[in-house]
């Protein structure tokens, strides 16, 4: 398995790969360690010194790779995102074994943006010979399978396959009966749309005024958010709450009634594909609003298991969220029948034996 750093906080979805392996022993190489890699401990990880990153990131076969995947038998070569796709093209075109990349976002979204940000021009030069080396591309949505194909990507390469989540983790359970508690999860980018998540909140704060608005997570936008919310006089009723570990993450979410992903595509065209958030609170029984974004309309029934509402749509994402906040009853069953769509779609090790068909298939 070819990944970036081993592992962030927001790549956890690749660790449930891991454990979750039955046909294939996973072997991870790896551009770097992540200081949080204590957290996320497995014994075949093998990663990069900063001489020898330097020579991968020219997309050059990578001789340490090469002898991982050749010692260790691999029979093909698994890149989580296409970035790490590209770079381990040439790897495994030397070692001899297929490869097989999963898209998550970002990395499709980036090359649909006229104008490329520095760090991934080695990204617009070398996808296409990673469109050719592969043996299937795994979009985590058909949003980005359609994208794929509006870059290039061969038909008969592309598979759908959504990444699933631990419901063994979460215990779904019915929530007192409290004023609703919102909260929004992820690093505070354009692309997740807290903007509109405040935005909307604030319009609804003075009708539901023990009700509060939490952020999990950090990003560039976290002062600017802020300042939005003391602009819109709801400071004192929207927490920021930080990161907090993964492990974590089935007790933070008892504490609230209702996720917000009020995601957009961003200018340079990234956006959220299979959002593991959306899938984590649906495991807890928790009602959500999303918008009609990349993968979210797959994950979330609207009017069943939560709403759906139009990227920016401020208006509308404020009456979901009043609506939400003013029937308790409504919003535990919405959250009682997102745990049964996680269970029946979307649940890890029925993902992962899935995953390993497709496997089979190619090698």
């Amino acid at each position: 398995m070819a990944i970036g750093n081993w592992l962030p906080y927001s790549e956890t979805f690749i660790y449930d790969q891991v454990k979750h392996a039955k046909k294939f022993e996973p072997y991870v190489i790896a551009r770097g360690l992540n200081p949080a890699r204590e957290n996320f401990p497995y014994d075949h990880v093998t990663s990069l010194g900063p001489v020898a990153r330097m020579l991968y990131y020219a997309a050059l076969p990578c001789g340490k790779f090469v002898n991982v995947i050749k010692e260790s038998g691999s029979r093909f070569v698994h890149a989580h995102f296409g970035t790490n796709g590209a770079l381990v093209s040439a790897t495994a075109k030397k070692a001899g074994v297929p490869l097989i990349v999963t898209l998550h976002g970002v990395d499709v979204g980036i090359l649909l943006n006229p104008h490329i940000p520095v760090d991934y021009l080695f990204y617009k030069r070398t996808y296409k010979k990673m469109f050719d080396t592969a043996q299937l591309l795994l979009p985590a949505s058909q949003e980005l399978a359609d994208c794929l194909v509006q870059l290039g990507a061969p038909e008969s390469k592309i598979h759908v396959h959504r990444l699933g989540v631990d419901t063994s983790a979460f215990t779904p359970f019915r929530r007192p009966e409290r004023p609703a508690q919102f909260l929004m999860i992820g690093r505070q980018v354009e692309k997740k749309g807290f903007e509109y998540g405040i935005r909307a909140f604030a319009k609804i704060a003075g009708k539901h005024q023990d009700s509060s608005l939490t952020l999990i997570g950090k990003g560039p936008l976290q002062e600017q958010l802020q300042s939005l919310a003391a602009e819109l006089g709801i400071a004192n009723k929207v927490i920021f709450k930080g990161s907090v570990a993964a492990q974590l993450m089935p007790e933070l979410l008892a504490n609230y009634d209702v996720l917000v992903a009020p995601c957009i595509v961003a200018k340079n065209n990234d956006r959220d594909s299979g959002l593991i958030v959306l899938k984590e609170a649906g495991a807890s029984a928790m009602a959500s609003i999303g918008t009609y974004c990349g993968g979210l309309p797959e994950i979330i029934d609207d009017g069943r298991t939560g709403y759906l509402v139009g990227q920016r749509d401020i208006d509308k994402l404020a009456e979901s969220m009043d609506s939400l906040a003013s029937d308790y009853n409504l919003r535990m069953q919405m959250g009682i029948d997102a745990r049964a769509k996680m269970e029946a779609e979307y649940d890890t090790v029925k993902q992962n034996e899935k995953l390993e068909e497709l496997f089979g298939k190619i090698v």
